[in-house]
């Protein structure tokens, strides 16, 4: 068994000052993508654009992120900056931003023509072959096999890959990921670990691998893959997004994926079709799962969930904080200035639904659950919609939205950074979680146990 890794201080790790994991020396390392090298004047350039967007788009830094904290690793970033660099290599030092940001809304990330996965493929031959979940402290798991087929190390942890201990090069990777919480920026990661895999260490070959599975450490070399990861990603299939089943005679269970969808009537045609079957069938608990919705539009639960559901009226938040960018600036409001105001608009509970459920609800919320799903969560929460149940707290209740998009001028790094936030329907302080009622575990590779386990907690079973 290898010795537990001891963590470094909360800034270190933040800051990237971790020990550089390097597979340079291996003979199957091939470069992800030839790219231009850019100067230290360009790179200087696009860390101070990267500042002045942030300063002219963000409503309130102290929000989530400590100015403090995040003025020293710009100036330890800018003083970095002495020799060129390739897009990729200034990213490993200006993602060093992103833990630190706090926001899952809030990111600096590689340029668009890296981020193709199939681009990626077709030129370094193959991506890391597995599906994984990630720990906060680096700790990897086996979920899948990449592009979703199963396989029988399921479970079992990932001790090193290609010599190096596992947990050591999950910690370098996080610390270039942004997310709320440290939970939040491991989960954020997994969809995206093929990627920053090959970002940071580049493309092997094949992949020599040390698992331990029920106590035993097997050795497993598997070739560089061809398919892409789908764990956290959003289906273009309606049916993988949005489904209903009947789990026994008295419950129900609704899969919400998400809340981004080109065609929200679909979804209005969907859920009414779903709330007539569950009164056909006399359920009387329903179960919503909502812990891989990573968000997209109010108006989907608004119009087409809550309907069946509010019995009282409601509104998505308490007040906000916006700061007005230039696209927005009026006579009356000019850019930059920064306006808190209150929610206003209530909706009414359509009472005399005929096919509005009156059974306990139960939302799950779990490891991606973010953004618009993390309104509906506290929408359902303040007016006792629903009961929350889930393992943990992930994320900031009060969330941030309208995030605005930057390309970095020479280095072409995509950059995302919001202009508002809003407070919860209750209100809450800035730093309170997302917590759900019923604080139950949800074993990633086995989803279906948590739904089970509501199941028994509501005296179903």
């Amino acid at each position: 068994m290898f010795a537990k890794i001891l963590l470094f201080p909360t800034l270190c790790l933040m800051l990237g000052l971790l020990p550089s994991v390097s597979m340079a020396g291996n003979s199957r390392q091939q470069a992800v993508i030839a790219e231009v090298q850019l100067s230290p004047a360009q790179l200087k350039e696009d860390l101070q654009s990267l500042r002045t967007f942030i300063k002219d788009t963000h409503p309130d830094i102290a929000h989530s992120a400590s100015v403090t904290e995040l003025e020293q690793a710009f100036l330890q970033i800018e003083a970095s900056l002495t020799q060129p660099m390739t897009a990729n290599q200034f990213w490993h030092q200006a993602g060093k931003l992103n833990p630190l940001f706090n926001d899952a809304h809030w990111s600096v990330n590689l340029p668009q023509d890296q981020t193709d996965m199939q681009q990626l493929i077709k030129k370094t031959g193959g991506v890391f072959p597995l599906e994984v979940h990630i720990r906060p402290d680096g700790e990897l798991t086996v979920l899948a096999l990449a592009g979703g087929a199963d396989t029988p190390w399921r479970g079992a942890t990932i001790e090193s890959i290609n010599g190096v201990l596992a947990p050591l090069v999950g910690r370098q990777l996080l610390a270039l990921r942004h997310g709320d919480t440290p939970l939040n920026r491991a989960n954020l990661l997994a969809p995206s670990f093929q990627l920053y895999y090959a970002s940071v260490f580049g493309s092997p070959a094949e992949f020599k691998l040390q698992l331990k599975q029920n106590d035993n450490i097997s050795e497993v070399t598997l070739p560089a893959s061809r398919a892409v990861a789908v764990i956290g990603k959003t289906s273009e299939n309606f049916a993988d997004n949005f489904s209903y089943g009947v789990l026994d005679n008295n419950s129900a269970y609704l899969k919400l994926g998400t809340f981004s969808w080109p065609d929200e009537q679909e979804i209005g045609v969907f859920t009414k079709e779903v709330f007539a079957k569950i009164q056909k069938s006399g359920a009387k608990t329903l179960v919503i799962d909502v812990r891989e919705n990573r968000g997209g539009n109010d108006s989907v639960w608004i119009d087409h969930v809550l309907p069946y559901l509010a019995d009282q009226p409601f509104r998505v938040g308490s007040h906000n904080r916006k700061k007005v960018i230039a696209n927005r600036a009026s006579a009356t409001e000019p850019a930059g200035l920064v306006i808190e105001s209150e929610f206003k608009t209530w909706y009414q509970p359509q009472l005399k639904n005929p096919l509005r459920f009156q059974g306990k609800v139960v939302v799950l919320t779990g490891r991606r659950t973010y953004s618009s799903a993390v309104q509906f969560c506290n929408v359902m929460q303040d007016f006792g919609f629903a009961t929350l149940a889930g393992e943990g707290s992930y994320v900031r209740s009060r969330s941030t939205g309208g995030i605005q998009f930057f390309t970095l001028p020479h280095s072409k790094l995509d950059i995302i950074v919001p202009r508002f936030w809003a407070a919860r329907p209750q209100g809450g302080f800035t730093g309170q979680l997302l917590t759900p009622d019923w604080l139950m575990p949800d074993d990633v590779t086995a989803p279906n146990t948590l739904i089970q386990a509501v199941l028994a907690r509501s005296g179903v079973r």
